[in-house]
């Protein structure tokens, strides 16, 4: 498949009505997700499990990677040493070509923007890659992000850049600082997401801590 063909299978899944639509069309593309990732050279999910691994020092800590897809971000985390991870997806296809990866602790059917079936506090961190983006998750996913994280834990996600306005990012982000329910630690400078065949997916990551 050619990095075009690949790109437009991409834009056809932002374009997705609802979420029902939504997790059909990634039940239909578990299969070539990875390779069609890696062919555009995606490179968040290695840049999201650096700020992670920066800012929860502990290995062994049980980690969240929310909306995991396929599992690239926890590949990536598992490379940096953490052991305690638990993949959450709307899709069971995606979590199931997760599972072959080999290296989650837990598999969980959710979906970001309603409740996550998890305690208050369940999280040393939290991550949230390629979700926040068209078609995907509202601003009002994180509030269950920071809930399901400890006090003292993070939340690293990734955004796209042309999104984070657009789609009230900015402004929620704001309101839960002020409301002292988190804190920025870091916000990486803007880069190419996919840069071998999606030249306006720019991303930025960003890392709080929740208070």
């Amino acid at each position: 498949m050619t990095e075009k063909a690949r790109t437009e299978r991409i834009q056809q899944v932002y374009g997705a009505k609802n979420l029902e639509e939504l997790r059909t069309k990634y039940e239909g593309w578990a299969s070539d997700y990875d390779a069609d990732l890696e062919a555009l050279g995606f490179k968040s999910p290695m840049a999201a499990a650096e700020f992670l691994e920066k800012y929860v020092p502990d290995k062994g800590a049980v980690v969240l990677d929310a909306g995991a897809g396929t599992g690239m971000v926890g590949v990536e985390l598992a490379r940096r040493g953490f052991t305690g991870i638990t993949a959450l997806d709307m899709s069971p296809g995606m979590l199931e070509t997760a599972r072959e990866k080999g290296v989650y602790e837990d598999f969980v059917i959710g979906e970001l923007g309603k409740d996550l079936p998890f305690e208050t506090g369940t999280f040393a961190g939290t991550t949230c890659v390629g979700v926040f983006t068209y078609g995907h998750a509202t601003p009002e996913a994180m509030d269950e992000l920071i809930r399901v994280t400890k006090p003292g834990g993070s939340v690293v996600f990734s955004i796209r850049t042309d999104y984070y306005v657009d789609g009230g990012f900015d402004v929620k982000q704001t309101a839960l600082e002020e409301a002292g329910k988190w804190r920025l630690l870091e916000r990486s400078e803007p880069f190419l997401a996919m840069p071998n065949g999606e030249p306006d997916a720019w991303h930025e990551i960003w890392a709080y801590e929740v208070l």
